[in-house]
C-alpha cells in the first residue's frame, strides 16, 4: 500500500520530517539523516534492495543519503532528485521558538494571534490550509515530495531510474553537494546509468508581497565574495597625514562598489542584483591612538554568465579607480593643510594586486617554506574559526610581512562560492518546460511562470562547471583557503554537466518566522505537475536520442 501518494499521507510525512530540527551544523542534521534513511528503508522495494539507500559519510562525520530505484536494469536513463534537510536556526521565532518544529502547534498558536501578522499573511489564512514552521517550504516540503516520487517510481510507473540524493548543509556553505558531487559520479558507475536531469525541489519563491504566481526555474544564480584588504600606513593620531587610515580606504572601495550597475548581468528579461556590502571593518583588535592602517570590506556579488577573469579584471579596475581618487584626496588635503602648517606636500601612491601577486612578493621575500609554515600554524590555532574571518587574518599577515610596498589594495576572494548554471536552452529542458507550462495552464488553469534563474541560490550550481583553465586559475589562484579549508569539485562538476530543473512547492516567507506552506496547492497542483515532468522528462529523452 502506498503512504505518501494522498494528502493525509503527504501531509503526516511532511510534519514527520520538520519535527526533526535539522539545524545546519547542529546534531539535528545527524539525527535527519538517520531518519531519512530508516523511513525510505521502510519501502517495500527497499527491503528488497536494502543496498539501494545509503548513508554517505562527509569528512565532519554528517551524512547524506541516496536512494536508488530501477525496475529495468536495461534501461540507463536516470533523473537525480535532489533536495537539502538542513534549516536555518528558530531565534526569529522568539517566544515561540519552542514551537518552531511543531507545525500543528505553531500554526494554532499563529491563528490565535492572527492580529499580529501582516495583511497578506492574514489573506493567506483566510483562503487555504496553511502550515507554518521552520523549514516547512526551505525545504521539508521539497524532501517530502521527492520521497513521494521515490516511491511512485518503486511501482514501475517512470520509464527510466531515479535518484534521490538529499544532503545536509546548503544553508552555509553546500558541504552537503560538494560532498555530494563524487558521489553522483561514484554511483553513476556504479549503476552504469545515465543521468538526464538534475531535478530540484527548492519552494516557488515569492518576488514580491502578495505575488501569487507560481516558478519554475531551469538554472540557478551564481555568486561570490570578493574582499579587499586595504593596508595603509601607520601613524599617530597627532600627525595623521603622515600616514593613510584603512577605514578610509576601505570606504573608498565601497563608496565604488555599492550599488554599481556596472556589475548586474542581464539574461532576457531577468537581472543580477547590484553588488552590496556585507562585511567592512578595521583590523584593530584594540584601542589606541594610532590609526587604523589596516581594514577589510567584502561584497555578495550574483552572476549569470560573465566569467570569472572578467569579474577579477572588473574589480581590479574599480579598486584602481577608488585608489586614484584616495591619492588625488589625500594630496589636495594635505596641500590645503599646508597652507595653514609649512611643509611640502608629496602625491602617495597606492599599488592595487591581486592576492597571487600579494603572494608572490611574500615567496620572494621569505621563501615558500616560510608562507607554508605560517599558513599552517594560523589553521592549526584556529580550527573552527568563520573561513571568511580566517582568509581575512591570512591576506592580513602576507599584507604585513610585506609592508615595504604599503599602501596597497589587495583583492581575494572567500567562501563560498556558487557557479551560474542555466538549462533554459538545452533541448530536452526546453522541450520539457514549455510541455510543464502547457499541462499547468491547461490541467490546473495555473500560470507557471519558467525563470532562468532561481535566485535563493541554490545546490543545482554544482552539477556542471564550463570555466576554461584560465577562466578558473584567475579565480582559484586569489582563493586563499582554497584546498585548504573550503573545496570544490571541478573535475567532478565538469564530468557531470547535468541539465538541469527546479519545481517545488510555493510557499511563503523562507527563513522568517511566518514560514509557510499551502497543503492543498502543493498536493493538488505542485505534486502530479512534478509527476508529469518527470515522465515528459523521460518521454522527451528517448526522443532525442
Amino acid at each position: 500500500m502506498l503512504k505518501w501518494q494522498t494528502k493525509e499521507g503527504y501531509k503526516r510525512l511532511l510534519k514527520d520530517l520538520v519535527s526533526i530540527p535539522s539545524i545546519t551544523h547542529h546534531d539535528g542534521e545527524l539525527f535527519m539523516a538517520e531518519h531519512l534513511h530508516h523511513t525510505l528503508s521502510s519501502l517495500d522495494y527497499f527491503t528488497k534492495h536494502p543496498d539501494y539507500v545509503r548513508h554517505h559519510p562527509l569528512p565532519d562525520g554528517r551524512k547524506l543519503i541516496t536512494a536508488f530505484v530501477q525496475n529495468d536494469p536495461s534501461i540507463k536513463e536516470t533523473i537525480i532528485l535532489l533536495s537539502h534537510f538542513d534549516v536555518v536556526s528558530v531565534e526569529d521565532f522568539g517566544e515561540w521558538k519552542h514551537l518552531a518544529f511543531r507545525p500543528e502547534e505553531l500554526t494554532a498558536k499563529i491563528i490565535e494571534n492572527k492580529e499580529l501578522l501582516h495583511t497578506f499573511v492574514q489573506d493567506d489564512l483566510n483562503r487555504g490550509e496553511w502550515l507554518f514552521g521552520r523549514g516547512i517550504m526551505d525545504m521539508k516540503a521539497g524532501v517530502a515530495l521527492h520521497m513521494s516520487m521515490i516511491e511512485k517510481a518503486t511501482t514501475g510507473h517512470f520509464k527510466g531510474n531515479v535518484l534521490m540524493i538529499s544532503v545536509p548543509d546548503e544553508e552555509v556553505h553546500s558541504e552537503g553537494m560538494l560532498a555530494g558531487v563524487s558521489v553522483l559520479r561514484q554511483l553513476q558507475e556504479e549503476y552504469d546509468i545515465k543521468y538526464i536531469t538534475c531535478f530540484n525541489g527548492e519552494p516557488s519563491f515569492t518576488k514580491y508581497p502578495g505575488d501569487t504566481s507560481s516558478y519554475m526555474y531551469t538554472g540557478s544564480t551564481g555568486k561570490i565574495l570578493p574582499g579587499f584588504l586595504c593596508y595603509g600606513k601607520e601613524t599617530h593620531v597627532g600627525e595623521p597625514l603622515a600616514g593613510m587610515n584603512g577605514n578610509v580606504m576601505a570606504a573608498e572601495i565601497t563608496r565604488e562598489l555599492e550599488w554599481n550597475v556596472d556589475y548586474v548581468e542581464k539574461f532576457r528579461e531577468e537581472a543580477t542584483p547590484v553588488p552590496t556590502n556585507l562585511i567592512q571593518k578595521d583590523l584593530k583588535d584594540h584601542y589606541s591612538v594610532q590609526i587604523p592602517h589596516a581594514a577589510v570590506t567584502l561584497f555578495n556579488l550574483m552572476l549569470f554568465n560573465r566569467s570569472l577573469s572578467d569579474i577579477t579584471d572588473m574589480l581590479i579596475s574599480s579598486a584602481k579607480s577608488a585608489a586614484l581618487r584616495l591619492e588625488d584626496r589625500l594630496f589636495e588635503r594635505s596641500k590645503n593643510v599646508s597652507k595653514i602648517v609649512p611643509f611640502t606636500p608629496k602625491k602617495e601612491k597606492i599599488k592595487v594586486l591581486t592576492f597571487n601577486e600579494l603572494y608572490e612578493h611574500a615567496v620572494t621575500k621569505y621563501g615558500q617554506e616560510e608562507l607554508d609554515r605560517r599558513e599552517n600554524m594560523l589553521q592549526t590555532n584556529n580550527p573552527n574559526a568563520d573561513e571568511r574571518e580566517l582568509t581575512i587574518q591570512y591576506v592580513f599577515e602576507l599584507a604585513s610581512l610585506c609592508r615595504d610596498i604599503s599602501p596597497m589594495i589587495v583583492l581575494f576572494y572567500t567562501p563560498p562560492f556558487y557557479p551560474a548554471v542555466c538549462s533554459s536552452d538545452h533541448p530536452l529542458i526546453k522541450a520539457t518546460s514549455d510541455e510543464v507550462v502547457n499541462h499547468a495552464k491547461n490541467t490546473f488553469n495555473s500560470e507557471l511562470v519558467n525563470v532562468h534563474y532561481f535566485s535563493g541560490l541554490s545546490d543545482l550550481s554544482y552539477i556542471g562547471f564550463h570555466g576554461d583553465s584560465r577562466d578558473l586559475s584567475s579565480f582559484t589562484s586569489n582563493f586563499p583557503l582554497l584546498g585548504s579549508r573550503y573545496h570544490i569539485p571541478f573535475d567532478d562538476m565538469r564530468e557531470l554537466d547535468i541539465p538541469v530543473i527546479n519545481i517545488g512547492p510555493l510557499g511563503k516567507d523562507a527563513h522568517q518566522w511566518t514560514e509557510r506552506l499551502e497543503i492543498n496547492k502543493v498536493m493538488d497542483e505542485t505534486h502530479p505537475l512534478i509527476i508529469f515532468a518527470m515522465e515528459t522528462l523521460f518521454d522527451q529523452a528517448k526522443n532525442q536520442i
